[in-house]
């Protein structure tokens, strides 16, 4: 499922920036160029209080910072004629001729980060777009493809986000084929053909015991 490699993504990443801070240097010296004064204090706010990685909407015991994974939609974007995509030809698989069904469906989650102050959210927000960014390829191996990046701050909404909490939130989509092999089927098909019925000096079990009337003739007899 894809907000599970989602959260491997940033779970991984969180720590090993935890490992090894000098990794966000390029994000916040060269691409941001803040000041390196200003970039040793997100280093060690970083490694102090990393964020902790929730899925579904954070309560009120999880620990702040924290990062939220939530699917906010999803749904059927593209549709195969009759949403057929073939039949399992392995004849190795105990799906061997079963027929699959398939469509393309699109998803998108909200990633809205939590701490207690606006820079430190604004720093977050970077360093979580940064780890997702880099870890893309988890989601391409898993056969998601189509990204799309969006994001903005939360409104400060009681019902959603603590009163002493600042939000900003980092929307991500993608689409990934779904398919669903109906194993019922795999028995309603013929195995094998064996042709059409002809005389031969064989047993006649050998094409199921039909009798043809077929002859043959050369044009001009």
């Amino acid at each position: 499922m894809i907000h599970r490699i989602i959260h491997s993504i940033l779970t991984s990443g969180v720590a090993t920036i935890v490992a090894d801070p000098t990794l966000l240097d390029d994000l916040f010296i060269n691409n941001f160029e803040l000041e390196s004064e200003e970039v040793t204090a997100i280093k060690t706010y970083w490694v102090a209080h990393p964020p902790t990685i929730v899925n579904g909407y954070p309560r009120e015991d999880v620990d702040f910072p924290a990062v939220a994974i939530i699917l906010a939609s999803e749904g059927e974007d593209q549709h195969f004629i009759g949403d057929d995509a073939g039949q399992v030809l392995d004849e190795d698989s105990s799906y061997y001729n079963s027929d699959i069904s398939s469509g393309i469906w699109k998803h998108t989650y909200n990633l809205p980060i939590y701490t207690n102050h606006p820079d430190v959210t604004a720093y977050y927000y970077e360093i979580i777009k940064m780890i997702f960014s880099g870890g893309l390829a988890t989601l391409v191996n898993d056969g998601c493809f189509d990204f799309h990046f969006a994001g903005g701050d939360l409104s400060p909404d009681p019902k959603y986000l603590p009163h002493h909490l600042f939000g900003r939130q980092l929307i991500f989509s993608c689409s990934r084929e779904f398919q669903v092999i109906d194993r019922a089927t795999r028995l309603a098909k013929a195995f094998a053909l064996r042709g059409i019925a002809i005389d031969s000096d064989g047993s006649p079990s050998d094409v199921g015991g039909v009798v043809t009337n077929v002859t043959t003739f050369t044009e001009g007899e």
